[in-house]
């Protein structure tokens, strides 16, 4: 039977990092988009936390995390709004449709696309969690051609306005619409271990990866919660850079990056950083 979004099978792309923030880089990963369009149906899902910080310290206000995580304040929510609804989502409209690929920018409000709730309601934090969706304006743009281009902003069931991340907003909307994938774009090449590359991470193993100290930090959640999306329905998890036009192909097809599936654990020998052309040793040194 038909998906609501069309016959192609549905890759979710969270953009960050380079590919967000370098306008060549970025029309790069628009010409991949674009080469591919025959083959998938495409979702770009973008947050902006570092623009969100840069200009709330403009407007004299300190950010706040806690465990990683923006705590939005009510004044903050404000920023995060023009920011990401508003200046980063038309700049990337604007990039699509100079590179020729019909785009429209949404966020979670739009028809609910994805509604929400604070995480901690009781403080008066704008910070919140997905608890639906309604994919019906998504699938309409799709059908027609467009790339959905999603801006992580959205509100709770009274109207408020909640700062959902990024990250989240794209897992789920891959669950629900049980994605063929779902690719984190960021600074890193993927999941390291001995110097080397994990070009796939087995579900079986990747606890064990955990416990060993291979897989930390932030990683750590990125890693559960795909694992999570796998047993929701989505076929992969890939998590990795994109430097260079046709690295996106690579991506979706196990050349490039770590792929998180319910396939056993493969090595990629390769130096990672020199296949990207970075210039780094390890992730740290892209910081």
């Amino acid at each position: 039977m038909e998906k609501p979004f069309g016959e192609k099978p549905l890759v979710i792309v969270k953009i960050g990092g380079r590919a967000a923030g370098v306008e060549e880089t970025l029309k790069d990963l628009v010409s991949d988009i674009a080469a591919l369009k025959d083959r998938y149906c495409f979702f770009v899902v973008h947050g902006g936390g570092a623009e969100v910080s840069r200009i709330t310290k403009i407007f004299g206000l300190e950010p706040v995390f806690r465990d990683g995580i923006r705590q939005t304040s009510a004044a903050e929510m404000d920023i995060v709004d023009m920011v990401l609804a508003g200046k980063m989502n038309t700049y990337l409209v604007r990039i699509f449709e100079s590179c020729g690929v019909p785009a429209v920018g949404l966020s979670g409000c739009d028809g609910r696309f994805f509604m929400g709730e604070s995480i901690d309601p009781a403080s008066g934090n704008r910070t919140g969690r997905v608890t639906g969706l309604d994919m019906g304006v998504a699938c309409v743009l799709a059908r027609a051609g467009y790339i959905p281009l999603i801006a992580s902003v959205s509100m709770d069931g009274h109207g408020r306005a909640l700062n959902i991340n990024a990250d989240e907003a794209a897992l789920e909307i891959a669950c629900s619409a049980e994605a063929e994938a779902l690719v984190y774009l960021s600074d890193i090449p993927g999941i390291m271990k001995d110097g080397k590359l994990l070009l796939r991470v087995g579900a079986a193993d990747a606890e064990e990866e955990i416990g060993a100290g291979v897989i930390t930090g932030g990683m750590i959640p990125k890693v559960r919660s795909s694992l999570d999306a796998l047993k929701r329905g989505v076929g992969e998890v890939v998590i990795g850079g994109f430097t260079h036009r046709g690295d996106l192909d690579l991506l979706l097809k196990g050349g490039l990056g770590t792929a998180i599936t319910g396939l056993k654990t493969v090595h990629y020998l390769e130096n990672p950083w020199e296949a990207q052309g970075i210039v780094a040793e390890s992730p740290q040194d892209l910081h």
